[in-house]
């Protein structure tokens, strides 16, 4: 604060004070500290003003800027206010870009004299790439990747050489901090003096910033200088360049899948009457080496007469272990004999499905071996087959089109070896030309033992 000197007629008067000043700022001039634009308020940044020895009131203090004698901002010190810390306003518009000298002079009421060292401030406009309204991306921030790596993105051997960016932007300084985001993770460099002379920041980066296989690997950057000047203020970002890294080439081993259901012979063997009687479906569970997030799968059931699809499933992390569902006619239209079931896996950013291996899936048959019916032409009478029956049997039909399900009454079977049923209108006419699956079922009658389900014929309605 304030110094007593032998002559006090002379007095050392202490150097302005900036509240929020960097202390810890580089530059050949060695300043004192710096000024962010972050303390401009209304335009003025604010000074604060310690008490000189023997103040008095209508002493005089302005605030000398670099070389001028020019008064930037004053006070005369009024009644009352002796002794007390005080505040001036100096205007930003008065500040340079790089060193300025901020003096205090005070001219006493007595008519002494005496000015204060200079406080040597670093102050930066405009900030990084210049100032901009408006959020978004900063097209101030110049981005430029080689052409073959736009083209034909970045493999193994690509990234085993470098990748060279180049970096623009006006307003470059030394010591400016540049945050490469390579697609979540950054990477940071301090601008050199060579760099600023150049007028651009060459990067290389090496296969470790390539960190995972994206089609879509993100680029994008943003500078902020050594006073916390950031690019923007609000447009912080460079505009984002996608680029295809592939570097890590996968080995996948497609096993073949599992049927939970299927419970003999290492899982080859389902069980029908067993294990699966009752199901709505079959549960097929796809685990591979080489699984890894964003990877397609679809799993098929090849049957007797049919192949079944199902849904595409999204890896969401790698070796996640995906569950399908089957659906249970499938699996009876398989009856006494059985399936290939498999799936196959897509890459991110291909187009080619990868086959599994097949699991060879035998589903048991029942008491007696029902096949499928047959439709006539007119579509109103199914006829059911069976082999020759020990005791009274009664037969239904049934007729799924997409989610419906259509069931008639059950009828005796008075015939050796088939029996026609009628098929209802109102199962025909509002699924015309939809695929229809009919299938028919034996129960013994008087007994609870297990109802026969014939395998399905598929005809379009």
């Amino acid at each position: 604060m304030k110094q007593q000197v032998n002559d006090k007629t002379k007095l050392k008067i202490d150097r302005v004070n900036i509240p929020g000043c960097i202390s810890t700022v580089e530059h050949p001039e060695k300043p004192h500290c710096g000024v962010p634009l972050s303390l401009i308020s209304d335009r003025n940044i604010q000074l604060i003003i310690d008490p000189w020895f023997n103040q008095s009131a209508f002493d005089f203090a302005d605030v000398l800027l670099n070389e001028s004698d020019t008064s930037a901002a004053h006070k005369i010190i009024q009644p009352g206010e002796e002794n007390e810390r005080f505040d001036l306003n100096l205007p930003a518009d008065f500040l340079n870009e790089g060193i300025n000298q901020l003096r205090l002079r005070v001219k006493r009421i007595s008519g002494n004299e005496e000015t204060s060292e200079p406080l040597l401030v670093l102050y930066h406009t405009p900030r990084p790439a210049g100032e901009l309204t408006g959020t978004g991306d900063n097209p101030n921030l110049l981005m430029t990747l080689p052409v073959d790596v736009i083209a034909n993105g970045i493999d193994a051997d690509r990234a085993a050489i470098g990748v060279n960016i180049t970096l623009s932007y006006v307003y470059m300084r030394e010591h400016d901090v540049i945050t490469l985001d390579c697609d979540g993770r950054n990477l940071s460099h301090k601008v050199t003096a060579a760099q600023v002379a150049a007028r651009r920041v060459v990067l290389t980066l090496s296969t470790a910033s390539f960190w995972q296989d994206n089609p879509k690997f993100a680029l994008r950057f943003r500078v902020v200088d050594q006073l916390g000047n950031r690019s923007g203020p609000q447009a912080i970002w460079s505009k984002t360049t996608l680029v295809d890294v592939h570097i890590r080439k996968i080995e996948l081993n497609l096993l073949a899948p599992k049927v939970l259901e299927a419970k003999d012979a290492n899982g080859t063997v389902l069980n029908f009457v067993r294990d699966f009687y009752r199901a709505q479906y079959a549960t097929v569970e796809v685990n591979y080496t080489g699984s890894d997030r964003g990877q397609s799968v679809k799993v098929y059931w090849l049957g007797r007469n049919n192949t079944y699809g199902s849904e595409v499933q999204i890896v969401a992390s790698a070796g996640q272990t995906l569950q399908f569902r089957v659906p249970r006619q499938e699996v009876v239209d398989t009856l006494g004999s059985g399936a290939e079931v498999s799936y196959t896996v897509r890459l991110p950013g291909t187009n080619v499905n990868l086959p599994s291996r097949d699991l060879n899936l035998t589903v048991t048959g029942q008491k007696h071996h029902l096949p499928e019916p047959t439709l006539n032409t007119a579509k109103d009478n199914l006829r059911v087959y069976y082999p020759t029956l020990e005791a009274a049997y009664k037969v239904r039909i049934s007729l799924i089109v997409e989610t419906n399900r259509y069931d008639s009454a059950e009828f005796d079977i008075t015939q050796s070896s088939y029996t026609n049923v009628s098929v209802p209108s109102s199962w025909i006419t509002p699924n015309i030309g939809k695929q229809g699956l009919f299938n028919y079922t034996l129960r013994k009658t008087g007994t609870d033992e297990p109802i026969i389900f014939s395998w399905y014929l598929r005809v379009t309605l």
